[in-house]
C-alpha cells in the first residue's frame, strides 16, 4: 500500500518549516502536522547566524528573509560597574558564509516567511489544529494517529515539535544532563518612544546576585532576561515585571507584550533516530540563549537530514540516515559545552573570575559520519560570494560540488576560489555537501577528481550500517 506522503513532520515553528521547504524544494511530498491552529504570535528566537542564513538561501528564501531582519552588532559582557569584560562584536561585512555573522529578527516575521515559503509548493499539506496522539512504524512505514482520527502514513517521521516533544517522549528517549537548571524571567517590549541609549548591542550583565540580559531586535522589540532566585514565584504581575525592569526600562518607554518563566536548561536526546522517526530542533537537544545558538542548532540539523531524506526516498541507501545523529551530536555539544560556560560566566565575571577579552564565532565540525575526519572531512566549508552578487551554492544548485583552485573535470558541478583558504590547508580542492561541509579534500586536481568518481560510485551500493570511506 502506498503511504500517504514521503515525510512527515511534526510541528511547523521555524526547525518543520524549513525542513518542509528543504525536502519540497527536493520534490519530496511533506505532511507537515501542527497542533496550533494558527502559527505562535510572541518572540522566542531572536537570533541567527551566517551559517543559517546559508541554509535559508539553499531553501530560496534569502530574498523574503533579508526584509525582516537586521545585521548584529554582538554582544558586550559587562560587570557590575559597567565595564566590557568580553567583547563579541561581530563583523559587519559579510563573512565566511558569503553572509553577515549575526542577524536579529522577531519571530513571528521569520514563521511567516518561512511558512508562506511552503505555499510555493503543491507537495507540501499542512494539517493545523490537530496533535499527534500516537505513532507506530513497521519494516516499511511509520503511522501517525491524529486527534481528530485521522491516520497519517509516511516513508519517515521527523519530530521538530519542541523541547516537551510528544515524539521524543512516545519514543521513550531519555535526554542527557549537561549541567544547567535556571529559572529566568523573559520580557518583551515594544518601545513606544526613541531610546538609543539601549544601544545597538545585545548586553550580558554579569552580576552574580542579578545577572540579566538585553536583547535588541527588529524594529521597536526589545527584551530583557532576568535570572531568578528559588524563592521567586513562577507567574509575575505586570508591575512586578516593570519594577524588575526599572533599572533599564519603565512603562513610559514601551509597551509589555509578553512576561514568561522559562527554564533554561542544557540536555541533549541520548537518541535522535529510532528506525524510521527522527528528532530535530529542541526535541533533540536544548541550551541556555546565552550565544543566540538555539534555533542555528536546529537550523544546522534540518540542512544536514533534508538532502539525506531526500537521497534515501529517491532509491538512495538508507545507511546514509544513520549518519546523522554521529554527525550533529558532535557539532551540537560543542555549541551547548560553550554557552554552558557563558552561563557561568554571566553569573560570576564580577566576583573577578573572567578576565577582559575578546571572543571569536566558532565553527565546530561535523562528527564521525559520511567521509573521514582525517582533514577536511566534516569541516564547514566557506562560499564564495562573486563580484556579480552569484554564490557558490547556488550556482552549484545546492548539492554536492567542488570547489577548486581550478578546473577538475569531475562530473560534478565546480567553482572555483577561496584560495587563501584552501592553500593554508595544502589542498587543491574539497567536495561539498549539500549542507555547506566538506565530503573530502585533495592536494591535485586528478585525486580530487578520482575522490569524486568513487564517491558516485559508493553511494548507492553500501551495506546498511556502512558509509562511505571517505
Amino acid at each position: 500500500m502506498k503511504n500517504d506522503t514521503d515525510i512527515a513532520v511534526i510541528g511547523s515553528g521555524p526547525v518543520g518549516a524549513l525542513l518542509a521547504n528543504l525536502l519540497a524544494l527536493r520534490g519530496v511530498s511533506v505532511t507537515v502536522i501542527e497542533k496550533r491552529q494558527h502559527p505562535y504570535g510572541q518572540a522566542r528566537a531572536v537570533h541567527f547566524d551566517g551559517e543559517a542564513m546559508r541554509v535559508f538561501q539553499s531553501a530560496g528564501l534569502a530574498r523574503e528573509i533579508l526584509e525582516i531582519v537586521i545585521v548584529g552588532k554582538g554582544m558586550l559582557f559587562k560587570d557590575g560597574d559597567g565595564k566590557v569584560v568580553v567583547d563579541w562584536s561581530r563583523d559587519q561585512e559579510i563573512g565566511p558564509m558569503g553572509w553577515h555573522e549575526s542577524y536579529r529578527f522577531h519571530q513571528p516575521d521569520l514563521d511567516a516567511v518561512l511558512l508562506a515559503g511552503i505555499d510555493r509548493f503543491e507537495n507540501v499539506f499542512i494539517e493545523r489544529g490537530v496533535a499527534v496522539t500516537s505513532v507506530n512504524q513497521t519494516d516499511d512505514c511509520v503511522s501517525l494517529t491524529l486527534e481528530n482520527g485521522n491516520v497519517v502514513t509516511a516513508n519517515y517521521a521527523v519530530g521538530c515539535d519542541g523541547a516537551q516533544s510528544f515524539l521524543r517522549q512516545a519514543l521513550g528517549i531519555s535526554l542527557d544532563d549537561m549541567g544547567f537548571n535556571e529559572r529566568w524571567l523573559v520580557a518583551d517590549l515594544e518601545l513606544t518612544r526613541p531610546r538609543p541609549d539601549l544601544g545597538d548591542y545585545s548586553v550580558q550583565y554579569c552580576d552574580p546576585d542579578h545577572p540579566a540580559t538585553y536583547v535588541r531586535s527588529t524594529g521597536n522589540h526589545r527584551r530583557w532576561e532576568m535570572r531568578l532566585g528559588n524563592d521567586d514565584p513562577d507567574r509575575f504581575a505586570e508591575s512586578d515585571v516593570w519594577q524588575r525592569l526599572k533599572q533599564w526600562i519603565g512603562p513610559g518607554d514601551a509597551r509589555l507584550h509578553r512576561a514568561a518563566v522559562y527554564t533554561f536548561r542544557s540536555c541533549i536526546a541520548k537518541k535522535w533516530q529510532v528506525q524510521r522517526m527522527f528528532l530535530a530542533g529542541d526535541a533533540a537537544h536544548q541550551m541556555p540563549p546565552f550565544m543566540g545558538q538555539g534555533l542555528c542548532a536546529g537550523i544546522r540539523d534540518v540542512a544536514n537530514l533534508a538532502w539525506k531524506l531526500a537521497s534515501v526516498v529517491g532509491g538512495g541507501n538508507p545507511a546514509l540516515l544513520e549518519t546523522y545523529q554521529s554527525e550533529r551530536e558532535a557539532n551540537v555539544r560543542e555549541f551547548v559545552g560553550l554557552t554552558v560556560g557563558l552561563g557561568k560566566l554571566i553569573n560570576q565575571t564580577a566576583a573577578g573570575v573572567i578576565p577582559e577579552g575578546r571572543m571569536q564565532s566558532i565553527w565546530p565540525s561535523l562528527g564521525p559520519g559520511l567521509g573521514s575526519r582525517d582533514t577536511v572531512g566534516g569541516a564547514l566549508v566557506p562560499q564564495i560570494v562573486y563580484s556579480d552578487g552569484r554564490r557558490s551554492d547556488e550556482m552549484a544548485g545546492h548539492g554536492f560540488y567542488i570547489l577548486s583552485r581550478g578546473p577538475v573535470h569531475s562530473g560534478l558541478p565546480e567553482v572555483q576560489g577561496a584560495d587563501d583558504w584552501l592553500n593554508e590547508r595544502g589542498l587543491f580542492g574539497v567536495i561539498i555537501r549539500p549542507d555547506g561541509y566538506a565530503l573530502c579534500g585533495a592536494e591535485t586536481a586528478d585525486e580530487l577528481a578520482n575522490a569524486a568518481r568513487i564517491f558516485n560510485a559508493l553511494t548507492n551500493s553500501l551495506p546498511r550500517g556502512q558509509v562511505s570511506p571517505f
